[in-house]
C-alpha cells in the first residue's frame, strides 16, 4: 500500500490551472485533477467537444490507466467497447494476413500468424475487457464529459500565446482578442500544439514518410467481400511498403479500415503544407495495385475523401518549462502502428494528475512537472521509436512473414507490461529527493524488457 495519502490541495486563491485542449488527453487530465479537488479550467478551440476518426484501440496499459484515473471511466468504456467476435481470439490483438503474394509461396488473402497476448491476458480479463479492445472516439468522449463538473470548459477559445506575470501567474491570450489568467498551464493541444512553443520551441513535427487512408464499411458489405472471420476480428493485411488494418467497431455494426503506405518519394513535408489532403480518384488502386483485390475494392468503395500525412515528435527536450507543461500528442505524437497514442495520453493524465495532487500546493507544481518529465519522457519517446519500427515490419521493409512476429511481440509486451502504479511510486520518490538517482538501475526497466 502506498504511503502517499491524499491531503487537501492548496489551490491558488482565485485562479485555476488551465488546460489547453479538451480531447482524449485534456479531459482525462481534468478528471484526474478534479478528483483531488484541484481547481482546473479547460479552454477548447472548437464550439463543442468532438473527435475526428472512428475507432481507437486500447491495450491493457490504457485500460489500467482509465481505471486508475476514475473507475467510472472503465465502466463507461466497457459499455461501448468492441472486441473480436471469435471467443477463441479473446487474447489476440490481430491476425496477420497476406495482402500480397509472399516470396515463399504465400498467397494474397491467406491468414498467417496471430499477434496474441501471452503475458497479461489474465489482467486484461480481470478488468472486464479483452486484448483486442477498441471504442468509437465519440463514445469515449461522452464518458469523459459526463465526469466533469458543469462550467469546467470554455469553448471557442483558440489559444495564441502566454506570458509570465510578476506575481507568478500566467496570462493566456486567445485568437479572438480575449485573455485569461491561470496559476499554471498544461498543453493538451495535439501535435500542432501552440503551448509547446513555450516549452520546447525548437521541437517540430517530423514527417514519418507515411500516408494514411481510412474507410468505414457496413458489417454486411465487409462480410460479403472478405468473410466473417477476417472482418469481425482484428486483421492486419501486410504487403511490401504498406499495410491495411481492419477491425470491428460499434459492437460489430461497422468495420474500421486504415491503409498506410510508405512514401518512398519524399523525405520531408513542407511546414506550410496541410497534412490532410483530398484523395485523388484512382490513387488507392494505383498504390495497392498488386494487392488482394477483394480487400482493395472494398476499401475503395467505402473510403473517406481525405488522406493524412503522418508525423511524429521524436526528441529529447523536457516536457515542461517553469509552470507550463505538455502531454499527449503535444509532447510525443506518434504513428498508429502499435495502437498506442491514446493510451500514452491516458497514462500521462494519470501520472501527472497524481503528482500534482501529491505536491499539495499550487506553488510547488513545477516539482510535479519535473517528476512527470523524468518518468514519462523515456517511455513515451520509446513508444515513438517502437511504433515507427513496427511499420517497417508490417511493410516487409527488411523482414517478412513469421520473421516479423518476434520483433512485434517484444514491442507489444513492452507496451502492455508497464506498471503504472510502480511508475508513480518512482516519480513520487523523485518528488521527495529532487534527484534522478531513483530512476537508475532496475527501477527504470519496464516489464517485458
Amino acid at each position: 500500500m502506498s504511503k502517499y495519502l491524499p491531503t487537501p490541495f492548496k489551490n491558488h486563491p482565485s485562479l485555476p490551472i488551465a488546460i489547453i485542449g479538451g480531447g482524449l488527453c485534456g479531459l482525462p487530465l481534468a478528471i484526474g485533477l478534479v478528483k483531488h479537488n484541484i481547481n482546473v479550467h479547460i479552454y477548447e478551440s472548437a464550439p463543442a467537444f468532438s473527435e475526428i476518426g472512428a475507432g481507437v484501440a486500447f491495450g491493457v496499459n490504457a485500460i489500467s490507466a482509465l481505471q486508475l484515473i476514475d473507475p467510472r471511466l472503465l465502466e463507461g468504456y466497457k459499455l461501448h467497447a468492441t472486441f473480436n467476435e471469435d471467443r477463441e481470439r479473446d487474447a489476440t490483438f490481430y491476425s496477420m494476413r497476406w495482402g500480397v503474394d509472399g516470396e515463399n509461396g504465400e498467397k494474397k488473402g491467406d491468414r498467417g500468424w496471430d499477434l496474441s497476448d501471452k503475458w497479461f491476458s489474465d489482467k486484461t480479463r480481470s478488468l472486464g475487457v479483452r486484448t483486442r479492445s477498441c471504442i468509437h472516439r465519440a463514445k469515449l468522449l461522452e464518458q469523459l464529459i459526463a465526469l466533469l463538473p458543469p462550467g469546467t470548459t470554455t469553448f471557442n477559445k483558440s489559444f495564441s500565446h502566454a506570458i509570465d506575470l510578476s506575481d507568478n501567474t500566467i496570462q493566456l491570450f486567445f485568437a479572438d482578442g480575449s485573455s485569461a489568467l491561470c496559476s499554471a498551464l498544461m498543453g493538451c493541444d495535439g501535435i500542432k500544439s501552440k503551448v509547446r512553443a513555450r516549452v520546447c520551441p525548437d521541437v517540430k513535427p517530423t514527417y514519418a514518410r507515411e500516408i494514411a487512408y481510412r474507410a468505414v464499411v457496413p458489417r454486411a458489405n465487409a462480410i460479403a467481400a472478405l468473410g466473417a472471420d477476417a472482418v469481425l476480428n482484428g486483421s492486419l493485411w501486410c504487403g511490401y511498403g504498406a499495410y491495411i488494418i481492419s477491425y470491428p467497431i460499434a459492437h460489430g455494426a461497422s468495420i474500421n479500415m486504415v491503409a498506410i503506405r510508405f512514401d518512398a518519394d519524399a523525405t520531408s513535408w513542407p511546414e506550410n503544407r496541410e497534412s490532410t489532403l483530398p484523395v485523388p480518384n484512382g490513387e488507392i488502386q494505383e498504390k495497392f495495385h498488386a494487392w488482394f483485390s477483394p480487400l482493395v475494392d472494398l476499401f475503395v468503395q467505402h473510403r473517406l475523401p481525405s488522406k493524412w500525412a503522418l508525423h511524429v515528435l521524436a526528441h529529447s527536450s523536457p516536457y515542461f518549462n517553469g509552470k507550463i507543461c505538455i502531454l499527449g500528442d503535444a509532447a510525443h505524437a506518434t504513428v498508429p502502428h502499435l495502437g498506442a497514442g491514446a493510451g500514452m495520453a491516458m497514462e500521462d493524465a494519470y501520472i501527472l494528475s497524481e503528482l500534482i495532487a501529491n505536491v499539495g500546493d499550487i506553488t510547488h507544481i513545477e516539482k510535479a512537472f519535473r517528476a512527470y518529465d523524468m518518468i514519462r519522457r523515456p517511455r513515451t519517446q520509446e513508444c515513438v521509436r517502437r511504433s515507427m519500427e513496427a511499420s517497417v515490419g508490417y511493410g516487409f521493409r527488411g523482414k517478412e512473414g513469421e520473421d516479423v512476429k518476434g520483433d512485434l511481440e517484444r514491442s507489444f509486451r513492452w507496451l502492455w507490461g508497464v506498471d503504472l502504479v510502480g511508475e508513480l511510486e518512482i516519480a513520487r520518490r523523485v518528488l521527495e529527493t529532487g534527484i534522478e538517482g531513483c530512476l537508475m538501475g532496475g527501477e527504470k526497466q519496464m516489464v517485458g524488457e
